[in-house]
């Protein structure tokens, strides 16, 4: 079985960082982006919901809160992510799985491949 690499890749808050990640699953490649974030109440929405991972999930890997206001984290965010599904501006992730890397509790690394390699390494 042949092993694709892994590519790596920095994150910016840009359309054209999310043409090139489009362009990447299109193409069935894994990659891993590192985020350069520290803390999970800082990610952008539209990286959040393109992985289909949420902000507690991420804080848990790092062992840490989310520190954002109850009502921003549990309505604001939500109702905001629903609009732009219903408008198409955010696109979540097709055939796609993700993981979260924190190894120094610090950084957060997103880990992307396509769900038929997960499949196969099982």
């Amino acid at each position: 079985m042949e092993q694709t690499p892994t590519l790596a890749l920095t994150f910016a808050d840009s359309d054209n960082f999310d043409k090139q990640l489009m362009e990447m699953e299109a193409k069935g490649a894994d990659y891993v982006v590192d985020t350069g974030i520290m803390e999970a109440a800082k990610l952008p929405l539209r990286l959040v919901q393109h992985v289909g991972i949420s902000k507690d999930d991420i804080a848990h890997t790092q062992h840490k809160v989310v520190e954002e206001s109850a009502i921003m984290h549990d309505f604001i965010e939500p109702m905001i992510v629903k609009f732009n599904e219903m408008t198409g501006k955010f696109t979540p992730a097709r055939n796609y799985e993700f993981t979260v890397q924190a190894e120094d509790y610090d950084t957060i690394k997103i880990h992307g491949r396509p769900k038929a390699a997960m499949a196969a390494a099982a």
